[in-house]
């Protein structure tokens, strides 16, 4: 499998001249023309390594190694950044927030390609420490008007509440449940679920895509079974539903 690269530039032709050298050099290449869409891009499909200008719009790149750095499943990631600002004091901010390499432009072919390699060879002598188990929720007693019943935890795709009553919609239909979204936020596997708001716990697995709606907020569109909705993530959430994507 080809190492996954991504590559985070508002300039146009800079962009694709790099993603096609690297593509030619044996690269899988993700592009993203602004920090924000580099890590939406890194939501879905986490790189091998990120190489990133620093002045964009929406996010710079500065913000995007922080939330990087602060993302469980990239933290370890190598990053480059690649820019036209070559003044000492950048230079030294970006290695404080946790770059691996600090590139200018115009950089040569060959330099860029040995920087890769090299933090790439870095990356594979890197072996992540184990994670302690943890036990979670597995089974949930539900009911509906035709009586109560056990549901594995796993299964269940929708948690939200209305009218001060706990409902769970399920591959087969929707339950009510006694355990407030409070409860399941402490007791469901958080690798699973994820609490989207005060009235909203989703699955991982119902996600289908998420786009920028309005206000900083985004819209989270959910495979419910043979239903389809839409879900509002709040600008404060956003990141840590990034984090959560990326774990």
């Amino acid at each position: 499998m080809l190492p996954k690269l991504l590559l985070i530039e508002d300039e146009d032709n800079l962009r694709e001249n790099i993603a096609e050298l690297l593509s030619i050099n044996g690269y899988h290449v993700m592009s993203a023309l602004d920090g924000q869409q580099g890590l939406a891009q890194a939501a879905l499909e986490p790189p091998d390594l990120i190489i990133c200008d620093i002045l964009m719009p929406n996010q710079n790149g500065y913000e995007v190694l922080e939330i990087v750095r602060s993302t469980p499943a990239l933290t370890n990631t190598p990053f480059i950044f690649l820019t036209a600002k070559s003044d000492r004091l950048d230079l030294r901010h970006g290695m404080n927030l946790g770059a691996d390499d600090y590139l200018t432009k115009p950089v040569a072919s060959v330099d860029l390609i040995k920087a890769i390699e090299s933090r790439l060879r870095y990356k594979k002598q890197w072996i992540p420490p184990e994670k302690p188990s943890t036990s979670y929720l597995t089974t949930l007693k539900v009911y509906n008007d035709r009586g109560s019943m056990t549901l594995r935890a796993e299964e269940c795709l929708y948690f939200f509440t209305k009218e001060r009553r706990y409902y769970v919609i399920h591959p087969q239909r929707t339950y009510q449940l006694n355990k407030s979204l409070e409860d399941l936020t402490a007791q469901l596997d958080p690798q699973q679920f994820f609490r989207v708001n005060r009235k909203e716990i989703i699955h991982r697995k119902t996600i289908q895509h998420f786009a920028y709606w309005q206000d900083g907020k985004y819209c989270l569109f959910l495979q419910l079974g043979n239903q389809t909705r839409e879900v509002i993530l709040s600008k404060a959430r956003y990141r840590v539903f990034i984090n959560w994507l990326q774990s």
